[in-house]
């Protein structure tokens, strides 16, 4: 009877969720029918801004540009966080840890701003980076870190690494060292013992680190527009743009166009979990 009423607890919860999302999608989609013409919203119904969207190359240009920013983020994180968690598991000092886990959580309490110009400073042609890669003589010039998409990834995977790490590392930490034991006796060696035993048993933890490091990125904003100099074209910034210039149908365009490439690679993912 009690795992029976068990569901009955959440409805109170979903039905607000869903009630404030369902209603902030429809009004949404009614911004999205109306008419931006001549500097001035009119709501006269024509969907004109579906059609801009969908009809001109640069907005497709927009969505693969930021579809290609927050691959690349997830990819970059996937690569430094892996071998990081794994790292992790095999520290046994517990202030080194400790030392660690605040180092690697010390992005998320500084404010946004102060990173992204924090890395401004370091990036740009006279930064620290540039400074010591000419002083070390292995470039003549400086090398075009900011205002690119190189520049956002760099801060975006800083700011995001924490959200690919310990999802691993949570799942490295729930490993049965019995099996790595059984496939030394086995014959395997350390490599065939990661590749083959430990790396499929802490996939789970991979996708659910690239779940949420690709969600977070692909609706980055301050990143971006700071980093990016204009010139990195994104729809959260484009979003931003046309909310100030009272283009609210583009804007709710692309608001939604958003949401749905955030949910589609959330499902993508969510089959990706279930097949491992």
């Amino acid at each position: 009877m009690q795992t029976r009423r068990s569901p009955l607890l959440l409805l109170p919860a979903f039905a607000i969720t869903a009630g404030v999302f369902g209603s902030a999608m429809l009004l949404l989609f009614s911004y999205s029918a109306y008419t931006f013409r001549d500097g001035q919203l009119t709501e006269e119904v024509s969907f004109l801004a579906w059609q801009k969207f969908f009809t001109e190359s640069f907005y497709w240009g927009v969505v693969g540009n930021t579809l290609q920013l927050a691959l690349g983020v997830t990819a970059v994180a996937l690569l430094i966080g892996y071998p990081t968690a794994y790292a992790l598991t095999k520290v046994r000092s517990q202030k080194l840890l400790v030392a660690a886990y605040i180092i690697i959580f010390s992005p998320l309490l500084v404010s946004v701003v102060v990173r992204v110009y924090g890395w401004l400073l370091i990036l740009s042609d006279t930064g620290v980076v540039n400074q010591a890669l000419m002083g070390l003589g292995l470039i003549d010039e400086p090398i075009r870190l900011i205002f690119n998409n190189n520049g956002v990834i760099i801060a975006l995977v800083h700011i995001l690494l924490p959200f690919m790490i310990f999802p691993i590392l949570s799942v490295l930490l729930q490993f049965d060292h019995a099996q790595r034991e059984a496939a030394n006796d086995l014959g395997a060696n350390r490599l065939q013992t990661f590749l083959r035993v430990v790396l499929p048993m802490s996939l789970p933890g991979v996708v659910a680190g690239a779940q949420i490091v690709f969600t977070l990125a692909i609706s980055a904003f301050v990143t971006p527009a700071i980093l990016g100099g204009g010139k990195v074209q994104v729809l959260s910034r484009h979003i931003w743009f046309n909310v100030v210039d009272v283009n609210w149908p583009l804007a709710a365009v692309e608001a939604i166009v958003l949401l749905v490439l955030a949910l589609g690679a959330l499902a993508i993912f969510d089959l990706a979990a279930r097949s491992l």
